[in-house]
């Protein structure tokens, strides 16, 4: 039976866009991702984001309105169109991303209902491509430092072109949770600069350094790795499924992983049913698949024993 926690307050803040795939458009960006999936499990979300006063951000707010989005905190601009990004899909379903720039998520504004919100939060979903951008990332550290008693899960999604190690730097500051996958792993490590050799080696240096309380290492069909400034780790094996796009399953994991946390589980269940929720995503076309409650249970149960 899947509980709701109901009672939590989570902000998932970022970026809102198309997904505009050579044959249609889907909604997308990973707080978008992220924030639908913990709705579907019961947990009331907020999407904290831009987008134009244009004919995509009518369609985009009407799409998520249907999903049953509470938009109170996105913002319209009236200057800069609704962001998009160009996938293209590889024959095993793996996205290639070609994110446009000059977009409304680059303007969105620390205003006294978000701000508000943030200091009554719990969790605090954020990452860096919305950073590429000065007005957003004051926006972003505003929010994250006015937000005292919120674990903040950072999502890294490194994509080309918008990131730094200033960037990163000031984001681990701000983080409890950070979660990325192997390759971005890499990517920190030369950044900072770090003499890590392996994906733990890192983890424990940017704990260290940052105070990041836990590190999440995403290992594809692998799993997943973690630890915690406890001593803790565990590594969750992947699961045997057939794909059909991994668009949105990193969030997924996020989603699943807040989700247990939030009802404070252990770090190996987590991890597990983050992995539960990545998988069933990647069985299914798009960012943001329908999953019932009913199919989440029916798949745990399934894979129970993995």
């Amino acid at each position: 039976m899947i509980s709701t926690n109901s009672n939590s307050s989570v902000l998932a803040l970022g970026e809102l866009l198309w997904d505009v795939l050579p044959s249609e458009r889907l909604l997308g960006g990973a707080p978008a991702n992220f924030c639908y999936r913990l709705r579907q499990l019961g947990v009331p979300a907020l999407i904290v984001s831009r987008v134009g006063q244009d004919a995509l951000g009518d369609e985009l707010l009407a799409g998520l309105s249907e999903k049953n989005f509470d938009l109170s905190l996105v913002q319209r601009d009236p200057s800069f169109a609704t962001g998009t990004v160009d996938v293209i899909l590889t024959a095993e379903g793996n996205p290639s991303f070609t994110i446009n720039k000059t977009v409304a998520y680059d303007f969105m504004e620390a205003t006294p209902e978000l701000l508000s919100a943030a200091s009554g939060s719990a969790f605090i979903c954020f990452g860096t491509l919305v950073q590429r951008s000065p007005k957003t990332r004051a926006a972003v550290y505003a929010v994250l430092d006015a937000a005292t008693n919120a674990t903040k899960f950072l999502d890294i999604n490194l994509r080309k072109e918008c990131y730094s190690a200033e960037t990163i730097s000031a984001s681990f500051r701000r983080t409890d949770i950070l979660k990325l996958n192997a390759s971005e792993a890499k990517v920190v490590t030369e950044l900072l600069g770090l003499s890590a050799t392996t994906p733990r080696d890192m983890a424990q240096q940017v704990m260290q350094s940052f105070g990041i309380k836990t590190v999440l290492v995403t290992l594809g069909e692998d799993g997943v790795f973690a630890i915690d400034n406890k001593g803790e780790e565990t590594t969750v094996p992947g699961l045997s499924i057939t794909v059909s796009d991994t668009i949105g399953s990193g969030d997924s994991f996020s989603a699943g992983f807040a989700f247990k946390h939030l009802a404070g589980a252990s770090l190996r269940e987590c991890c597990y049913f983050g992995n539960l929720m990545g998988a069933m995503n990647a069985t299914r076309k798009g960012g943001m698949p329908n999953i019932s409650p009913a199919e989440v249970s029916s798949f745990a149960a399934a894979n129970s024993g993995c």
